[in-house]
């Protein structure tokens, strides 16, 4: 009867530990960049917003951009496994000269799917000196181990990107994510994207860099930097000002399966001078874990 209730007991562990579940949403905005944790199995999650972006080149020309993105989330089959959809659409308002051009559509369509390859903190506790205040108040170096993840998965691009319109139709996109939490408030998420990685004419590795800061329990701050490694269209090297952006803004929890967010940003060159701000809201269904006995699995 003991070596029963410990093999139950052991089973319901491994349950526990593998849960990546929190009580509050995990979402991945405003930001560009992915998170390393799932949304949890069963848990379906949408992420969407509205931005504006206004481009001004030195002779005057201007691109006005209205972009709306959907992000859709679901986590099945393992806790460390979710399956993702993103939607990007975009209607563009071209002035040049005396020509004034609008077009509208799609821009990207992504699927794919993100797997936690390793958690630090499933295996990492830390521990509380009950005699010495100033040692629990030390910085722990082990909190500089972050989670890894990776994502893979395919890339619909259309006619409608306004700088880069003649990418092949379809890719393959990778990431490798990682995740660091070096205190409660404050964390540190590192995505290293390829695009189009099947295609030596247009591959795209970039990087995106994004710190984020809790304030309370429901507001929080963050700061983003997101940038290419390298960029070829049609086999011509790009220059990585043209990609490179800085953004920042806040978010507030109406609760804990809803959060809505602004931000703004800016790139680094003037030509164009990309100026953008926007809006959105993340939303998760509820789900309670409920202990499952494992005799009956």
């Amino acid at each position: 009867m003991k070596k029963q209730l410990f093999i139950i007991a052991f089973l319901g562990t491994i349950h526990a530990t593998n849960a990546q579940y929190t009580k509050d949403i995990n979402t991945n905005r405003p930001s560009s960049s992915m998170g390393a944790y799932s949304v949890s199995k069963e848990i379906f999650q949408i992420e969407g917003g509205f931005s504006y972006q206004n481009d001004t080149f030195e002779n005057n020309n201007e691109n006005k951009q209205q972009n709306y993105q959907i992000q859709l989330r679901y986590g099945d089959l393992l806790e460390q496994l979710e399956f993702i959809g993103e939607f990007n659409f975009s209607s563009n308002q071209i002035t040049n000269g005396n020509l004034n051009e609008t077009n509208s559509g799609f821009r990207q369509l992504n699927f794919g799917a993100k797997f936690l390859l390793y958690d630090h903190y499933k295996y990492y506790v830390e521990k509380r000196n009950v005699y010495s205040w100033k040692a629990n108040q030390r910085f722990k170096w082990k909190r500089l181990i972050p989670a890894i993840s990776i994502y893979a998965g395919a890339q619909f691009n259309t006619k409608n990107n306004l700088y880069y319109p003649n990418l092949p139709d379809v890719g393959l996109k990778t990431m490798l994510i990682a995740q660091q939490h070096l205190s409660k408030r404050f964390s540190i998420t590192y995505n290293f994207i390829g695009e189009n990685v099947t295609e030596n004419e247009f591959i795209n590795i970039g990087y995106i860099v994004t710190a984020s800061l809790g304030i309370n329990n429901n507001w929080s701050l963050f700061g983003e930097h997101q940038g290419s490694i390298s960029r070829k269209y049609f086999n011509q090297t790009v220059p990585f000002e043209n990609d490179a952006f800085l953004k920042v803004g806040i978010t507030f929890k109406v609760h804990q399966n809803l959060q809505i967010d602004g931000f703004t940003g800016s790139n680094f060159q003037n030509n164009p001078n990309k100026i953008q701000a926007g809006l959105g809201v993340s939303w998760r269904n509820h789900k309670k874990y409920q202990f499952k006995d494992p005799t009956e699995l």
